[in-house]
């Protein structure tokens, strides 16, 4: 795996010892991915003092609650936009389309400086001065152990707390590690945060073993609505506003749609609209 370069990691850091103010996010309806990056960043932001907010167009899942114990989260409202105006430096974490901060994106894209990390390849488009994206990565959050490793402090015991995050990410975009983006270095990460103090079990019965009602029942849904290629190769489902108000459940209740459909025996391409 070529990675991203030290040349790319230096801008980074030039980047973030330059700023004051620092605003982190993700997509809407963040998984653990997202979530995880940002969360572990925030707190590496903070050891080094710099005023930081982590704000998403959506809210927190119930189910990554555990990687947020200081609730450091924040929902995007309209009263924010005096705070995001004043931003020097926005790092958007698992983004693939740049779109997807929602509006957010109209209170920064073109009036800070915004960096994407990333292993989904940026939109055509995109407003990013930086963009670091690694395709071939595991995870985002596998990245954000690199650049961690590129200043140092992965070459020791990483604070709980991002420890956490970092494999609530690791965990959630390998498939528990069953996914073919799995490598020996992604397994060298685990070990590493597990020796940071990591309970696997506790972060995966958290993030998997904690189903709403509403997100079984829409899961009913989706299996009764799949839809397959002509090879059965590639499964979809489309995800209505009326689906999830039949089952009383929310726009968070569809994660983990994707991962489940890619267990059918024959499926190599699942995806969601």
């Amino acid at each position: 795996m070529a990675g991203i370069d030290k040349q790319s990691w230096d801008k980074l850091l030039t980047l973030i010892q330059e700023s004051e103010s620092i605003l982190l996010s993700t997509h809407m309806n963040g998984d653990g991915d997202g979530l995880g990056s940002e969360i572990a960043f925030y707190y590496y932001l903070k050891s080094l003092n710099k005023e930081c907010r982590i704000i998403n167009p959506t809210p927190l899942p119930y189910n990554y609650t555990m990687i947020d114990p200081d609730y450091v989260v924040e929902e995007y409202s309209h009263s924010m936009n005096k705070w995001l105006s004043d931003v020097d430096l926005a790092i958007v974490f698992d983004i693939g389309d740049h779109r997807r901060v929602g509006n957010i994106g109209k209170q920064i894209y073109g009036k800070c400086v915004s960096v994407s990390i990333d292993h989904h390849p940026a939109r055509d488009g995109h407003p990013f001065k930086l963009t670091l994206v690694d395709s071939d990565a595991p995870a985002t959050g596998y990245l954000i152990w690199k650049y961690f490793q590129h200043i140092g402090s992965a070459n020791k015991k990483l604070s709980i707390i991002i420890a956490n995050a970092l494999y609530a990410s690791l965990v959630t975009d390998t498939g528990s590690f069953k996914y073919q983006s799995t490598t020996a270095d992604t397994h060298y990460m685990a070990a590493h945060l597990i020796e940071s103090g990591v309970d696997g079990y506790e972060i995966q019965r958290n993030i998997y073993e904690q189903r709403r009602i509403a997100h079984v029942k829409l899961l009913g849904e989706v299996i009764q609505s799949l839809q397959f290629s002509a090879s059965g190769k590639i499964v979809w489902i489309v995800i209505t506003q009326a689906m999830i108000k039949k089952v009383n459940g929310s726009d968070e209740d569809v994660d983990g749609f994707t991962e489940f459909l890619r267990m059918i025996q024959g499926v190599e391409i699942s995806y969601m609209v």
